[in-house]
This record gives structure tokens, sequence and C-alpha cells, in this order.
């Protein structure tokens, strides 16, 4: 919530740069401008992240015409280079595997999210392929040591391998260290081809990923050599920059953040041509670029892990958890991998910023550890910390007075106010959801709304809608009462008089017509009799979505069947289904003797071999489905273990 009120207060500013080609002897070198007669061209970093202001006075902001007018003029000057700057640089190997790092990486390389990733390693741990995964201890054990070291040199060589063992030392002020970090089991490390077929795809996948890491952490440096070529026409000066790695040391076997570390190293360098000092060169294009600030990232699971590492937040058992308790209690949507807060996050954080604020303080916890600490050394009573706590001493409010206090609800339930030019607007959360509130009129608004991008133009959007008359769409036959489109808190619907009735699934109010528009408002309806109990069968649509009903049965209708044209003798084949067995959709082909097939169950459409079920993702059209993907998904799956109860 503090990340997204940062960028609604965001000032977005353009600027222009100029990116220039030079060549010599055929070869390109691709340079960006940077000053003018000494004074820098502004860029990206010249802004503050949080405002979008410009931070530097002694900076030149290009705008389109001043841009466009440089690069007609300036590209035909003497171009040559005014200085070669060449540094070494030395890459350290990143440390093991501890929860957090875990969590941040296999979310960024393995598309999983931290919960998926907590649940992959626990059943490595369980059978025996990786150490404890609760960890914020990044030490090494002897065993791990010589294991890693016995890697290095058979499978990379001697090079690689440094004179003695690399140690780690935590810089986490709580870090317990009871545990050491997420590595390989056992004194030799697996190779992940050797166990790749004992494993799922994702297990495979997070157990090669600590393998990489565990074994690059014990590798030598890697030794790079960075270039800064200046190009100048004495007025305007260019730079390009380059890099080469001399040797790859760790980068060998880990690249942090890429899948593949043998293809990412080519990727890493950037040659740039030989040349020497006073070298002339011509300039092939001068080319301007629109450029617009951007405000501060959302968190990811990956970054809000890294950033609740660093306030000393939760422990490392705790991130999986609450990265999922805050997405299904709705106060954030994961979007894209982006965590967008909702407004009803908005309204619990000012919530507890107004009534608990001690709970909401970040650094609540680091605290809390503090104190445990104190009470264990011996420096303070735990009868005084309890106490402290719970009653209200030393100027402090505690937590039964905190419980006990009186909330201003109508308080409470104010998000923010739009400044208006007429009557200020209020953004609430009340029993039923969102809404937006002027004088005494109000409008519904999306659960699913982003705060950041909520203005005036857009609430009075919603009032406008509200207050908009209704579409119609034709008359009612029985009653000629019109048919109206309205909009609702649960969605559109149909309105004929005062008789109501929800859109049927994969109608919307784009493509609903005067036909479907009379079909609908005019059920229930009768579709014929059932030639066996002579009940009438009628379908219809209510609370839960479309039905059949004949009797006493009810049968719920899905896709692919349509409740608009649906059939007496389809109606009759659903009755006549036991509510036991499952419709079969699709069959796919065999695989192991084993039939591959589609059905669509209680809990939506699957596909199954018999003994394995897995979940069609609701996005996936089990039409399109073949049968080389049904079996990856059902091996991919593993069975579901059998839990005995206690007798």
């Amino acid at each position: 919530v503090d990340r997204e009120k940062l960028r609604t207060n965001f000032k977005q500013n353009e600027y222009w740069d100029l990116n220039g080609t030079f060549s010599k002897n055929n070869e390109n070198i691709f340079s960006k401008l940077i000053s003018i007669s000494g004074i820098k061209v502004a860029t990206g970093n010249s802004f503050n992240r949080i405002t979008g202001e410009l931070e530097k006075k002694d900076t030149s902001v290009l705008n389109k015409k001043e841009a466009e007018t440089l690069a007609a003029i300036i590209k035909n000057n003497k171009w040559f280079i005014e200085n070669i700057e060449t540094k070494p640089k030395t890459q350290n190997s990143y440390p093991p595997f501890i929860t957090s790092t875990l969590q941040q990486e296999g979310i960024r390389k393995l598309r999983m999210n931290s919960n998926q990733i907590m649940r992959v390693a626990q059943g490595l741990y369980e059978n025996g392929y990786i150490t404890y995964m609760r960890t914020d201890s990044i030490h090494l054990s002897n065993e791990a040591l010589n294991a890693s070291r016995k890697v290095i040199e058979k499978k990379y060589g001697k090079d690689y391998l440094p004179k003695t063992p690399k140690i780690y030392k935590s810089k986490s002020k709580n870090a317990q260290e009871a545990h050491e970090a997420i590595r390989p089991a056992g004194s030799s490390f697996k190779d992940p081809q050797d166990i790749k077929s004992q494993l799922t795809d994702q297990e495979y996948k997070l157990y090669d990923l600590i393998w990489k890491r565990t074994v690059a952490s014990q590798m030598e440096s890697a030794k790079i050599e960075q270039t800064k070529l200046t190009i100048s026409d004495n007025k305007h000066i260019f730079t390009a920059s380059g890099k080469t790695i001399i040797f790859p040391g760790f980068l060998r076997a880990y690249v942090e953040g890429s899948d593949d570390p043998n293809a990412n190293l080519d990727d890493m360098e950037k040659v740039l041509p030989k040349v020497k000092k006073g070298d002339s060169l011509s300039c092939k294009l001068i080319e301007p670029k629109q450029h617009f600030t951007k405000p501060i990232s959302r968190f990811t699971e990956a970054s809000l892990v890294k950033e609740m590492e660093a306030l000393g937040i939760g422990r490392p058992s705790t991130y999986a958890s609450i990265m999922k308790r805050i997405q299904d209690k709705g106060y954030v949507n994961n979007t894209k991998g982006s965590l967008i807060p909702t407004l009803t996050g908005y309204a619990v954080v000012q919530f507890l910023e107004n009534y608990h604020k001690e709970l909401v303080n970040l650094e609540y916890t680091s605290n809390m550890e503090n104190n445990l600490d104190n009470i264990s050394l011996g420096k303070t009573k735990k009868e005084d910390f309890l106490n402290n706590f719970y009653f209200s001493l030393n100027g402090s409010i505690g937590l039964k007075d905190q419980l006990e206090q009186e909330c201003d609800k109508n308080k409470s339930r104010l998000i923010s106010t739009l400044s208006s030019k007429k009557v200020p607007i209020e953004i609430r959360i009340g029993r039923y959801g969102l809404y937006a509130q002027r004088n005494d009129e109000r409008v519904n608004l999306d659960e699913n709304i982003i705060p950041s991008d909520i203005n005036e133009e857009m609430i009075i959007k919603f009032f406008q809608e509200k207050n908009a008359k209704p579409k119609e769409l034709g008359i009612n036959t029985i009653t000629d009462e019109p048919i109206v489109l309205k909009k609702g808190r649960f969605g559109p619907y149909l309105q004929s008089g005062k008789k109501m009735k929800s859109l049927p699934p994969g109608i919307n109010e784009n493509n609903i017509t005067e036909l479907i528009a009379s079909q609908v408002i005019n059920m229930p309806s009768e579709l014929g009799k059932h030639p066996k109990s002579n009940d009438l069968i009628i379908k219809d649509i209510g609370r839960y979505g479309p039905y059949i009903k004949c009797g006493t049965k009810n049968r719920k209708i899905s896709d692919p069947d349509n409740i608009l044209d649906i059939t007496l003798e389809r109606s009759i084949e659903l009755i006549n289904q036991d509510t036991s067995e499952v419709a079969v959709l699709k069959e796919l082909g065999e695989h192991d003797g084993k039939k591959i097939i589609v059905k669509n169950g209680r809990y939506g459409i699957y596909v199954t071999n018999g003994k394995v079920n897995v979940t069609l993702p609701k996005d996936n059209d089990y039409n399109t489905l073949d049968l080389n993907t049904a079996i990856s998904m059902i091996k991919n799956k593993k069975p579901t273990k059998k839990r005995f109860k206690r007798k």
C-alpha cells in the first residue's frame, strides 16, 4: 500500500536523448549522448525515482524539437575517440540459498509462486534430496564443502577450484542459523541429470537450481574487463560501454536470474571494436529517442520477500504463507507477477494505522526479536515485557486498551477523498463492497480497480453510467413490457417489469441481442416431457447459474452445453445421468495401456488416465488439448498420498 501511494504521487516527465551509431573499419559502435559543452544531458537517472522530478539542476532536459534539430546539425561533424578507459573487475560468487533467496530466484527463474516453491522444496526434503529448506543461515557444513569441491574439480577443472573453501557469514542481525544453507543432501551431490527420471518436472528444476547455486558458491570469482569509449567532436560527448569476460569462474555454473548459465555468458559480453585514442570515426546515424520517467516498480513476490527480509519482517518459514494470505484475503491482486493492492487492502492498512499503529510498524518483528534476546540474556525481566505489552505503561498504549478503544466506523470506511471543482468525492468501503459517494449519491465500484488509477474523471464516468437510461432490448412478448439491460452490484442483468434475470455464461452487454434477451427474460421455459416419468423438463437461470429441472431432479448446465439452445434430447440425457458419474468430453488416446480422457466433473474439466486426475486451467480449451500435452500434465503431477485416520 505504501508503494502504491508513492506511485500515485509520482509525476511523469518526458525527456529525449540521442543514440549515435559510429563506425571504424566497418565495425559499428553504439553510443549515447551524455553532455553538450560540459552540461550533462538528462537520462532516467537524472530524475527522482519517488517523485519523478528532475534532481540534478546542472542538467539539460531535451525536448522533441531540440533533439531532432540537434541530431540533424551534428551528424556531419568530425568525430574521434577522445578517451579509452579500461577497468578490471572481479565478480564474486553468490552465497548458497536460504529460504528467502530460494523463493526469490525460484519466482524469477521457474515462474512459480512462493507457496509452490516451498511445497516442491518440502517434497525434495522429505525424500532426502535436499537439506532442510526453512533456514536463514548461509553456512555450509564440511561435508557440503568437500562434496562441492569434488564436483567442481571433476566437472569444471582445477582452474575453477579455489585453494581453500569459501566461508560465508550472514549479514542479517536476527539470523538464527539453526540449520545450514539449503543444499543437495549427503556427502556427495547427486547430479540433477542422474535423478531426473525420479522427479517431477518442477522438482527437477528446483533441485537443479539448488545444485547449481551450491556448487557455484564454492567456485572461483569471475574476472571481467570493462571498457568505456568517449566519442567527441570537441563539443558533444557520446559514450559507449563494453564488457569482456576474461575468466568465467562461477558464472560457468550459475548466473543469477538466468536459466542457462552457458548461454547467458555470451549475452553478458558486449565486445567493442579495437580502436586507439585519436582515431577518427564516421557517423552513420544519430537518432532522437523519446522517454518517459517511470514510477517506482510495484512489488513482485520475489521483491516483496527481499524487502521483508531486509526489514526483518517475519521468519523464513512465514514468507510463503504471508504471500498466500494477502492474496486469499483479497488485500492484493497478482496481475502478471505484480502485486497490486486492492482498496480493501488500503482500508485494512488505514484502520490498523489509526487504531493499532504499533502492530503495523515495519520494525515490529525486529523489535520483538531484540526484546526476546534481552530476556534470554537476562537484561529484561519477562514479567516487565509482558506487562508493557498488555497494559498501558510508560507512555505506550497496551494491547488491552487498544482492543477496548472506540472505533469511528464512519472514518474507518473512508479510504480517500478526491478533490473536485464541484463536490468532493469520497471513496468508501461498506458491507457490500466498494463505492464512491458524492453528497447523498452512491455508485458501486469494481473490486479490482487499481488504487493509483483512480481519478475524478473515472469516478464521474461511473456516476454517468449509473444514471444513464437503461438500454432497451425489445418488448417482452408475454407481458408487453420493455426488456432493459441494467448494471447491478454483481454485474449486468435483465429486467422486465418486476422480473429480473442474470445473463448466462458467455453473454455480456457487448454481445447480447434482442433475441437472447427475450429468451432469458422468459425463463423458466418448458422443453418438453420426460418419456419415462412424464414430468415436465424446465430450463432456467438461478442463483448459481443455468440449470434444468425435471420433477425433483436438477442438473447444472455448463460448458459445452448452452442453456439458450439446449435440446429436449440432451436434457433427457442429462436428467438420466447418474450424478455420481462424470461426463466424458473427449478421448485423447492411450498411453502405457491406459486411456487418456477429458472429463467434466463436479469441480470443473479435468484430464485423467484413470489413476491421476489433473484439473485443466480455466483459460485452457479442452478442445485444443492433444495427447502429448495431456501425458505431460499427468506425468508432472504426483498421485495424492493416501491418508489414514487413527482409529
